[in-house]
């Protein structure tokens, strides 16, 4: 949100998501005055820098659109591997990308192909829910 950077492809990829949108026709619409008022807000306005910041401000509720994709991207999975040693949890996670319909994937699931060689001990997880 910072920098102000909006172009149009954001508009055309919100098909993605339209499902999640409460009204899809007038979205870029709502998109405009949303770029608008960010464009053209007053100076005693930080910018928030995060989607967490921007969904706690009271003015999202008049964007419903908006705010319904902020929350949906809110939610995604953001991963940055870099490292050599994480090429094998990319390969893993690319893998899962590849192999899983859009409508099937899980950020759970994502997670869980990744550690896939972690061995899970059911009955110590059931005793340490027990005792919480």
């Amino acid at each position: 949100m910072g920098q102000l950077k909006f172009n149009t492809a954001e508009e055309t990829s919100v098909d993605i998501y339209k499902d999640d949108l409460l009204n899809p026709d007038t979205f870029p619409a709502e998109l405009h005055c949303w770029k608008i008022k960010w464009k053209h807000g007053t100076k005693d306005v930080v910018l928030p820098s995060t989607i967490y910041e921007t969904l706690q401000l009271s003015d999202v509720k008049f964007f419903p659109n908006v705010c319904a994709l902020l929350k949906v991207l809110y939610n995604l999975p953001v991963f940055a591997l870099t490292n050599d040693k994480c090429s094998t949890a990319k390969q893993r996670l690319t893998a899962y990308l590849e192999d899983t319909p859009v409508h099937h994937r899980n950020k759970s699931m994502a997670l869980f192909y990744i550690n896939c060689a972690i061995k899970h001990d059911l009955d110590s997880m059931v005793e340490k829910y027990l005792k919480m």
